[in-house]
């Protein structure tokens, strides 16, 4: 009976071809996609949003929100408590702005950054958040 036999060249070329396939697949299958930013933003200014809409200023009579809407003189006490407040929600990375009927307080808005932003009705007027990375 004869005894059939691969040449040694032929099975390391078939261990090569496995070898490069394997590593293409891994590549091309293995890599997950770079997660977006936009969803992490809008979840920061919305939390931020939150807090502020839901914590009292130090003298307990409204939420930072309101103070910071309801007229310039209130938005002129809110603002420094306000803002180190919001520099302590963030993280390190991120910026703000925060848009009143009586003033912004927070970081210029680079043109070209990604920024997310949520809006908040009180009853003395809308105040908007923006973060972006800085």
């Amino acid at each position: 009976m004869p005894r059939a036999q691969l040449s040694l060249s032929v099975v390391e070329a078939a261990i090569g071809v496995v070898l490069v396939v394997g590593i293409a697949a891994g590549f091309t299958v293995g890599v997950a996609d770079h997660p977006s930013a936009e969803p992490r933003l809008d979840a920061l200014a919305r939390d931020t949003a939150t807090v502020l809409g839901s914590e009292p200023t130090p003298n307990g009579r409204d939420s930072r929100l309101v103070a910071l809407a309801r007229s310039p003189e209130s938005f002129e006490r809110a603002r420094p408590d306000t803002r180190e407040r919001i520099v302590d929600l963030l993280p390190a990375d991120v910026a703000f702005r925060v848009h009143t009927p009586h003033g912004t307080l927070g970081y210029p808005r680079p043109p070209r950054a990604t920024a997310e932003s949520t809006t908040v009705p009180t009853r003395h007027g809308s105040v908007t958040v923006w973060v972006w990375y800085g």
